[in-house]
């Protein structure tokens, strides 16, 4: 169950309806909206906040004052009326955690997660942390399992509000619409020597690291500068980057098809995240057969296997980007490699029919777990 959301392309629409869609792997599951008034209110309020703060480019310059809007998962908007006259058989809640108390009989499982402290400290928002460890713990306090994406983020929960460790699974994000290329594609395209794809996606292209690529670009050789393109996908929600007139394409606001061919395409994909809470597009990239260069934060370094499934190098040293840039273009079988153990890694790790099997047992264990409280 989730609340109805007024802007279709927010990030916590995506996050619900990529769940619901479970419902094709498992048809005997049936996800229900939540047409509760004081939901569609209390989530669309967040939603549109923060929206619209992506679109004046306040969220990444000013995220110290909009924290307190990640916490608005915490108001109670599920009556007790109103599950009575759904009767569902276990809440589902992602960013918006209701508050149901003790007298509510229906299992929540919740999806929560901790940044990590670098991440709050490069934000500057680390002196939030005692303010969000609060906050998680009223969030997650009455549900009965609590999803996780991260095995980094399900530590700091152990450390942080251990009374909930038994309740945490760490799960990785659903992602229904990722189907890997084969194997044979791959190393097809690993054949083409003279004209190598580089991709870089990022919304926020100066906290994704795009600056840092341009840079390790200009550090390269000229022979392996000659047989590079490079290509830019983002809306620079973070203000503009220097230099990026000299890039060969650019692109914004692209469809979602245009992407995944984007990513079939790319045969190496680069992305130096300067701090991140996940990072999707990596997902997206090994499920597309590139070789990947990738920061070596976490959870990076993790969605990578720790450099089983990709180059994981320091995201503010240029002169690794370009090491990695190189060794990818002078060696084929090197580059080959990468790309194929990141596909095998998506299929092991992240593929949606062994997420979405982690889910579906996330589900029952709440179910029998409120048969039991």
């Amino acid at each position: 169950m989730w609340p109805h959301f007024l802007l279709s392309h927010v990030g916590d629409y995506y996050a619900n309806t990529e769940v619901s869609a479970m419902g094709k792997q498992f048809p005997d599951m049936q996800f229900v909206q939540v047409r509760s008034p004081a939901a569609i209110a209390a989530a669309n309020a967040r939603a549109l906040i923060l929206h619209a703060a992506h679109k004046l480019r306040l969220l990444n310059s000013n995220l110290k004052i909009l924290q307190p809007l990640f916490n608005l998962q915490c108001i109670s908007y599920l009556p007790d009326s109103y599950l009575r006259d759904i009767d569902p058989d276990v809440i589902f809640a992602h960013s918006h955690i209701p508050r149901l108390g003790h007298e509510c009989s229906t299992p929540l499982v919740a999806v929560e997660y901790f940044a990590s402290e670098r991440y709050m400290k490069m934000a500057g928002v680390l002196h939030c942390l005692p303010r969000e460890i609060q906050a998680k713990r009223r969030a997650t306090e009455y549900a009965h399992v609590i999803l996780t994406t991260t095995p980094a983020s399900k530590a700091r929960f152990d450390h942080y509000l251990p009374e909930a460790s038994d309740r945490v699974l760490q799960v990785p994000i659903y992602m229904p619409y990722l189907e890997p290329v084969t194997d044979d594609y791959t190393m097809q395209k690993a054949q083409d020597d003279k004209n190598l794809q580089v991709l870089f996606v990022g919304g926020a292209a100066r906290r994704k690291g795009l600056p840092q690529v341009l840079e390790a670009f200009r550090l390269l050789k000229k022979p392996v500068m000659d047989r590079l393109k490079l290509t830019v996908v983002s809306n620079f929600l973070d203000g503009p980057v220097p230099g990026i007139e000299k890039v060969a394409e650019v692109l914004s606001n692209i469809e979602a098809s245009h992407m995944a061919e984007l990513m079939r395409r790319a045969h190496i994909f680069v992305f130096p995240t300067q701090f991140d809470t996940y990072g999707r597009v990596i997902v997206e990239a090994m499920a597309g057969g590139c070789a990947i260069i990738s920061s070596n934060t976490d959870p990076q370094d993790w969605i990578l296997g720790y450099g089983m499934a990709g180059i994981a190098i320091n995201p503010a040293s240029p002169e690794e980007i370009a090491d990695g840039l190189t060794l990818l273009t002078q060696d084929r079988n090197i580059r080959m490699n990468y790309a194929l153990s990141a596909i095998r890694r998506f299929r092991e790790v992240f593929y949606h029919c062994v997420v979405g099997m982690q889910y579906r047992n996330a589900f029952e264990t709440a179910i029998k777990a409120g048969a039991v409280r």
